[in-house]
């Protein structure tokens, strides 16, 4: 290996280690992966009687274009409630989200972005008294909300979100009519990006550019 090189190589291990703010982007082609955590509160028609509940999972971001992503996570979210009898309890589900995101500041270490989509779930339908019925546990969400993301250098992120998600089933926590439950979800996400092939070449002809200017 040649002395350029290696000093390419070693250059290229620095931007993977060190931290470089203010070069945090959503350009075309990057694509991040992370841990979610959650927090969701259920305005379903059952139960009045409601509190936070915690959740996590997996969440993954990918810039189609400047502006324009995907965005999923798979979580694993409860919400907790109180019984017709007053007994606090809680409902599980599972989900997957899919959503399209448009970002407002793509080229900034903070950038605001809106979402839209939807996804499955499956959940333990509730009655109002906190036992299990006999109902299909598959259940279609639709999602909206906003966030912000924040990158520590080009390689990590934190991102804040929150989302309204309207179910299309009534028994989350005990129907007392005809209405479909809803519910608020707050998430702290944190990312890890990767970057297509093009971007890489590029990094290390400016690292071999600035060691021949040496």
């Amino acid at each position: 290996m040649s002395k350029s090189s290696f000093s390419c190589l070693i250059s290229l291990l620095l931007v993977f280690i060190l931290v470089v703010p203010g070069f945090g982007q959503t350009r075309a082609g990057k694509l991040g992966v992370g841990v979610d955590g959650s927090a969701q509160y259920i305005f379903g028609a059952g139960s009045v009687n409601t509190s936070p509940a915690i959740g996590y999972g997996l969440n993954m971001s990918y810039s189609m274009m400047e502006g324009l992503g995907i965005r999923s996570k798979f979580t694993y979210n409860q919400l907790s409630w109180k019984t017709s009898a007053g007994v606090s309890t809680t409902t599980e589900l599972m989900s997957m989200n899919f959503y399209l995101s448009g970002d407002f500041m793509p080229n900034s270490p903070f950038n605001i972005f809106v979402v839209g989509g939807g996804g499955f779930a499956f959940f333990d339908p509730k009655q109002a008294d906190g036992s299990s019925v006999t109902r299909s546990n598959f259940d279609l969400h639709y999602i909206g909300g906003l966030g912000a993301d924040y990158f520590l250098n080009e390689f990590w992120s934190i991102t804040v979100m929150g989302e309204f998600v309207l179910t299309n089933s009534k028994w989350y926590n005990g129907p007392t009519n005809s209405d479909n439950d809803s519910f608020l979800r707050g998430s702290i996400q944190v990312r890890y990006y990767f970057f297509d092939q093009s971007f890489i070449v590029k990094l290390l002809e400016a690292q071999h550019d600035r060691s021949k200017n040496k």
